[in-house]
């Protein structure tokens, strides 16, 4: 009898024991669902079922060329996406910095030299001589470029080019530190002269990279692209024109991803800010960033 009982009782705290230990499991799955649920907090989409209504679809724009009268010069095209003000900023900075160097031996450029210098850098694209000293060699002379400016003061202007001051430059560990701090004054110039222009009605948002082989840490590898090493930059540009009406440059991946915004839609709304009328989405479609464009335009 005795042997009975506390068997009895032995399988009677086990019982207790088991649904104890499953509660407890229960509610420890409860508890990281619940708390699941609170991370993964995404806005629901509700579809309607109602008739179709067709949007206008005729571009109110007036995008065609100027009157003849009013055509411009090859410069005058140059300036009006590069900026004078580009101009000026490059000689200001790049003096500054010779004298930081050298105060004995100022560079001393003015801004015509400057703007001959940018001129210099444009021709020299053009060719595929292994280095720029060739386009001063008597073999290999290049009348256009060498009758513009000197070997070696080309040579001195591109030693001191500069865009901003070194002594303002922030530490790497500061929260505004900006990668391309060194060339950012230069590229919001040209960014807001690009958004100047007036829009035609197609538009597409794709990747573009720069070819650059050099070392830097904003260099970006792109296995798909002609040139596969380079500066990554997303462009707005015109469907059918190929005109660049405003543009991101690439330096890091955490510059784009959000927790509110994927990393597409960052890009596509960024440079859609100017854009006024009706979108096409295409390889950059999502259904959040026509939510937010739907929002915005409307």
């Amino acid at each position: 009898d005795e042997i009975s009982k506390v068997g009895h009782n032995l399988r009677n705290e086990l019982t207790i024991n088991n649904e104890l230990s499953s509660g407890e499991a229960t509610n420890n799955e409860e508890n990281i669902q619940l708390n699941n649920q609170k991370t993964k907090k995404k806005k629901t989409i509700i579809w309607k079922k109602k008739d179709f209504v067709v949007p206008a679809a005729n571009f109110a724009g007036t995008f065609s060329p100027p009157p003849v009268h009013m055509e411009f010069e090859p410069i005058d095209y140059f300036y009006s996406m590069f900026g004078k003000e580009s101009i000026t900023l490059l000689t200001e900075q790049s003096n500054l910095y010779s004298v930081q160097t050298n105060p004995n031996k100022p560079a001393r450029i003015s801004e015509v030299e400057m703007a001959q210098f940018i001129g210099v850098l444009i021709m020299s694209g053009i060719y595929c001589f292994p280095g720029q000293r060739f386009f001063w060699m008597n073999t290999t002379r290049v009348e256009s470029i060498s009758s513009t400016m000197s070997r070696d003061r080309f040579l001195e202007i591109r030693k001191y080019l500069h865009v901003v001051d070194n002594s303002n430059q922030l530490d790497r560990n500061d929260s505004n530190y900006d990668r391309a701090h060194k060339v950012r004054p230069l590229l919001n110039i040209v960014k807001n002269n690009f958004r100047k222009i007036e829009k035609e009605e197609k538009l597409s948002v794709d990747e573009q990279i720069i070819p650059f082989k050099g070392r830097s840490i904003m260099k970006q590898h792109m296995p798909n692209k002609p040139h596969r090493w380079g500066y990554k930059m997303f462009l707005l540009a015109g469907g059918e024109s190929g005109i660049c009406y405003d543009f991101l440059f690439y330096v890091d991946k955490s510059d784009f991803d959000t927790q509110e915004q994927g990393f597409c839609t960052k890009v596509v709304l960024e440079l859609c800010e100017t854009v006024p009328r009706s979108i096409m989405h295409k390889p950059f479609f999502l259904i959040t960033i026509l939510q937010q464009l739907n929002f915005k335009l409307s």
